[in-house]
């Protein structure tokens, strides 16, 4: 057998000794993102000076509780945060601000309200469009499908869309990743992709809403499309 020389064999061992480090990073994001893992969801009331369209209730960041969901999901990878419980959405002392005078058209049909905190299920389902929020690379923004899902005052449910595969006229949100670590993004931040500006200086996204059955998300009403800003930031 043929011995290698010493040097070469030193750069051979470092190569190997390289890849399996590699390898094994990969291994850790690939085993976190197989398993449900807990965030804090922290969702902005102003930017620019101006309020936000979709807001906090002005209780601090929203952590996983018995009633409260706030987390990275497995086997998807996806980011959900949800203020109820349960198949009969029992609701929680959380909830989250929705501002909905912002329609796209004046010939919308009316909202079911203009202001209100209400009991909400944001997610960002990113898995749609091959994408994992644990794999998105330092400093990348990526655009994904999702929703924002709340039951109104009047008892009825509602849902934002950020699919344009179902509405050619929505737009995607923004997910990006500021932070790392060997389990792969651990911080992220979720912007409107749209870039629209009308009364603040807060860029918008247009979003379809829907009222919906909340058992089979079945959409019962299309009532137009609304301009809508948000700032949410993740950390785990």
């Amino acid at each position: 057998m043929q011995k290698l020389p010493r040097r070469t064999l030193g750069a051979v061992l470092t190569v190997v000794s390289l890849t399996m480090v590699w390898t094994r990073g990969i291994d850790r994001v690939s085993a976190a993102q197989n398993r449900t893992i807990p965030v804090t969801t922290t969702i902005a009331d102003f930017q620019n000076a101006s309020p936000l369209r979709v807001g906090s209730d002005g209780l601090g960041a929203y952590v996983t509780t018995r009633q409260v969901t706030s987390e990275i999901q497995g086997p998807t990878g996806d980011w959900i945060m949800v203020t109820y419980s349960g198949p009969r959405f029992t609701p929680s002392n959380r909830t989250v601000f929705f501002d909905l005078t912002e329609p796209a058209s004046p010939n919308n049909p009316a909202p079911p309200f203009l202001t209100s905190v209400v009991q909400s299920q944001l997610i960002a389902t990113c898995h749609k469009v091959n994408i994992a929020f644990l794999q998105i690379p330092v400093g990348t923004t990526v655009q994904c499908p999702g929703a924002f899902r709340f039951q109104a005052p009047n008892g009825l449910w509602y849902r934002l869309g950020f699919q344009p595969d179902n509405f050619p006229e929505v737009q995607r949100m923004n997910v990006t990743c500021n932070a790392a670590d060997s389990g792969g993004c651990k911080l992220w931040t979720i912007t409107p992709s749209g870039t629209t500006l009308t009364t603040d200086p807060n860029p918008k996204n247009l979003n379809k809403l829907l009222q919906i059955d909340p058992g089979s998300d079945a959409v019962l009403a299309d009532l137009g499309d609304y301009y809508i800003s948000f700032s949410i930031t993740v950390a785990r």
